[in-house]
């Protein structure tokens, strides 16, 4: 199976590009650097969970904000937006993303008693994992032991990966009453969220185009007053700033793939009119001018 590279493409659906893993195996490993790797808001349908063993990460899901440190993590649920930005200056994670049929078949005994009542369940979109707390620890020892086993390819790796995400799921299972009490992800904001979806998959679809917040509201069938606010209470941004961020993002990826392309091509093929403008924003969202970016860490990649 061995190491899978993060990509945040998506396709007309929303759904990430990446297949994960293999159709007989179906999960992948990721090892990120999240001094290089970012994390922008996205949705998969496949589960998710995190480890941290590196740095503190702010994450956001579900209506919900906190930091996490090494050796703590969170699961996402199927479906659902979420994001995560590095706050230290270093910073390292392990993130297996799999199809729940990975631990079992529908409808046989573990899906159902362990797997279907977790996937999908709306009142329990995340859990954040702590390692304080004796489970939750249990859980992140399970799940890292499961990254490990099939990142390297040890011997018997997917007997032993499915073992450890079921037990996860069954530690989980036994605590999933808890867990719901604790949610504040409401009908309101699942509402919010989906149309937010729509309008993220507009950017991505268009966003080397000139587009404004118009039709970016249009895009959802909603008010530019209601895009701006569904904007600030899921995302906590706005959708031009989110636009410009997107942009950066898909330049940068340009610019790992094609170190020695003109940046002035790069800039106005995802959606700049002024490099000087492109220029401020670069440095002002990474630190570093995007020659400095090509030589620090693009090249080191290389």
């Amino acid at each position: 199976m061995g190491l899978t590279n993060s990509v945040d493409r998506v396709d007309e659906n929303g759904r990430e590009l990446l297949t994960y893993g293999t159709k007989d195996f179906p999960i992948a490993f990721f090892d990120d650097d999240l001094t290089i790797v970012k994390v922008p808001w996205h949705w998969h349908d496949e589960l998710e969970i995190v480890i941290i063993t590196e740095g503190t990460v702010n994450v956001h899901i579900a209506n919900r904000e906190f930091t996490l440190s090494a050796v703590e993590g969170y699961f996402a649920n199927s479906g659902i937006l979420h994001s995560a930005t590095l706050e230290s200056k270093t910073g390292h994670q392990h993130a297996l993303v799999f199809d729940p049929r990975t631990m079992a078949h529908p409808d046989d005994l573990i899906w159902n008693t362990y797997v279907e009542p977790l996937v999908g369940n709306h009142s329990l979109p995340f859990i954040r994992l702590s390692s304080s707390i004796p489970w939750q620890k249990e859980v992140l020892s399970y799940s890292d032991n499961a990254w490990i086993q099939g990142a390297y390819e040890k011997k018997d790796f997917p007997i032993n990966v499915r073992e450890l995400l079921t037990k996860s799921f069954a530690i989980i299972s036994s605590h999933m009453e808890l867990l719901q009490n604790e949610s504040e992800y409401t009908d309101r904001f699942q509402k919010d969220e989906l149309r937010i979806k729509k309008c993220l998959i507009f950017i991505e679809n268009n966003y080397a185009s000139s587009i404004s917040i118009d039709d970016i509201a249009k895009s959802a069938d909603i008010s530019v007053s209601s895009c701006l606010r569904f904007f600030k209470d899921v995302l906590g941004t706005t959708p031009i700033k989110h636009l410009l961020k997107y942009r950066l993002q898909r330049i940068c990826e340009e610019l790992e793939k094609e170190p020695e392309i003109t940046i002035s091509k790069v800039v106005y093929a995802n959606g700049f009119s002024d490099a000087t403008y492109f220029n401020r924003c670069f440095k002002k969202e990474y630190g570093v001018t995007p020659t400095e970016y090509i030589s620090k860490v693009v090249r080191l990649k290389m």
